[in-house]
C-alpha cells in the first residue's frame, strides 16, 4: 500500500445547529472504521439511531461529560469571555479537564484526549454539544459557533417570552437552571467519571423528559433491565410502546439485510487489492467469507419476515420521522433485498450483486471509489470497513447507562 495520504478538506457554512451536527457526524465517521459509510446508508442508520438513542453519538464515551461541559461553559459565562478569546479559553479548560481525569483513569476508560491531551483535534465540547441540547441540558437552540458570541453577556438574567409577552422560562445563560452544582475543586483537582447520586438522578430525569418513547428512556427508567446483549433489539422489554416496537423492528431488519452488502463490499475490496496491488489477502478473505456465510444463514432463517417487511415500506415511513431518504438510496436497499431475498438460492453470490455494490460506491464517490479507481485503492489502509451488523450507537448508550446505574444501584 502507498504510504502517502493525500490531504482533503471539507468546509461548510454554519447556518444552524442541525447542519453543524450533521457535518460533525460526517467527520466523526472518517475517524471510526466501524461507522465509515462506504455504501451511503448512514442516513438510514442515523434516522433509526436517533429514535432509539437521541443525543448519543458514536464518539461519546462517559455520562459525566454531560455535566463536565455545562460546568465549563458556565465558567466561561461567569468570566464574560469575549468571542475573540473564546476558542483559546475553552481549549485551555478542556485540556485542564483531560489532565484532571488522567489522574484517576487509564487510557481505556473513556477519557477523550487521553493521549493527545492539548493537541487533541476534536474536544468533548463539540462531541457532546448536540446531545446537551437533545437532553434539555442546553436550553438555547444555538450552534457552538453562535454560542461563542453569546458568552460575554450570557451571565445576565435571560427571560424568554411567548408571542403574547408572557414569561415561559427564565434562566442564566444557555443552561438548564436545574443543572447540578459544580463540585468543589472542579478543574483544580483530580476528578473521575463516578456520578454523584443527584447527578445520576438528574441525567435520568433529562432522558425521561426529553427522550420519551425511546429505548434510551426505557432503559434509563428501569436500570435493572439486562443490557448485556450485543444488539439493542435483543433487550427484553416487559413494556414497550407500539412506536418503539416499530423502530426496533425496522432497525433489526435493516441491520440484518444490509450487513451482507457491507461484507460483500469488503470482500470485493480485498479481492481487487490482491489482483491490482498484490495485497496478501488469504487470511482476511477467509475471515470475510466466513462473515458472509454466517450472514447468509441468518437471512435464510428470516427470509420471509424480512421480505414482507421490505415490501411494506415501513422503513421509509419510520425514517421519514427524522430525515428524508433519497430515492436513489431507497432503490439500492430495494434492489439489494430483491437479490438476497429471492427464492433462487444465494442471489448475493452472482455478478448482479457485485455490480450493484460497485455501481453504488461509484455513484456516491466518483473518483474516490475504491472498487473502480486506483488512487483511493492505493490509499486504503488494508483494514475492512463496518464489520458486523449496525448496532445504532448501542455500545455508547450502554456505557452511559452503566455509568448512571453504578451510582443508582
Amino acid at each position: 500500500m502507498s504510504a502517502a495520504q493525500p490531504q482533503s478538506f471539507l468546509g461548510w457554512l454554519d447556518y444552524n445547529e442541525s447542519d453543524a451536527r450533521r457535518m460533525r457526524e460526517v467527520f466523526a465517521a472518517f475517524d471510526d472504521k466501524g461507522t465509515i459509510d462506504s455504501l451511503g446508508l448512514g442516513v438510514v442508520r442515523d434516522a433509526l439511531a436517533d429514535q432509539m438513542f437521541p443525543g448519543v453519538s458514536t464518539v461519546q464515551t462517559r455520562a459525566r461529560y454531560f455535566l463536565f461541559l455545562p460546568w465549563i461553559f458556565q465558567r466561561l459565562e461567569n468570566e464574560s469571555v469575549a468571542p475573540a478569546r473564546f476558542p483559546e479559553r475553552l481549549r485551555t479548560l478542556e485540556t485542564t479537564l483531560i489532565e484532571s481525569l488522567r489522574q484517576c483513569h487509564g487510557a481505556a476508560e473513556g477519557v477523550i484526549g487521553y493521549r493527545a491531551r492539548g493537541r487533541l483535534s476534536r474536544f468533548p465540547s463539540s462531541i457532546y454539544w448536540n446531545g446537551l441540547g437533545v437532553l434539555g441540558i442546553r436550553v438555547k437552540n444555538v450552534s457552538l459557533s453562535d454560542y461563542r458570541g453569546m458568552v460575554q453577556h450570557a451571565s445576565r438574567h435571560i427571560v424568554d417570552t411567548d408571542d403574547d409577552g408572557h414569561t415561559i422560562s427564565a434562566s442564566r445563560g444557555a443552561w438548564d437552571p436545574g443543572l447540578p452544582a459544580v463540585p468543589r475543586g472542579f478543574l483544580g483537582e483530580a476528578i473521575d467519571f463516578v456520578l454523584e447520586p443527584l447527578e445520576a438522578d438528574y441525567l435520568v430525569e433529562r432522558v425521561l423528559t426529553h427522550c420519551p418513547d425511546t429505548l434510551f428512556a426505557e432503559l434509563a427508567r428501569d436500570l435493572s433491565l439486562d443490557r448485556d446483549v450485543p444488539l439493542p433489539w435483543e433487550v427484553y422489554l416487559p413494556h414497550v410502546s407500539t412506536t418503539l416496537r416499530e423502530v426496533l423492528m425496522n432497525a433489526q431488519n435493516f441491520s440484518e439485510l444490509v450487513h451482507g452488502a457491507q461484507a460483500l463490499y469488503n470482500l470485493l475490496l480485498v479481492n481487487r487489492a490482491e489482483a491490482v496491488l498484490g495485497f496478501d489477502a488469504d487470511a482476511l478473505r477467509a475471515d470475510l467469507e466466513d462473515e458472509i456465510e454466517e450472514w447468509a444463514a441468518l437471512i435464510e432463517q428470516r427470509r420471509h419476515t424480512i421480505r414482507k417487511w421490505l415490501a411494506s415500506g415501513s422503513l421509509w415511513t419510520v425514517t421519514a420521522r427524522v430525515a428524508p431518504v433519497s430515492a436513489r438510496t431507497r432503490r439500492f436497499v430495494h434492489d439489494w433485498g430483491e437479490l438476497v431475498l429471492s427464492d433462487s438460492a444465494r442471489g448475493w453470490r452472482g455478478k448482479a450483486a457485485e455490480a450493484l455494490i460497485r455501481h453504488r460506491e461509484l455513484s456516491l464517490k466518483g473518483k474516490l471509489a475504491r472498487l473502480t479507481e486506483l488512487r483511493p485503492l492505493e490509499n486504503w489502509t488494508g483494514e475492512p470497513f463496518g464489520r458486523g451488523q449496525m448496532s445504532f450507537r448501542w455500545g455508547n448508550a450502554k456505557r452511559i447507562l452503566d455509568d448512571i446505574q453504578q451510582t443508582r444501584s
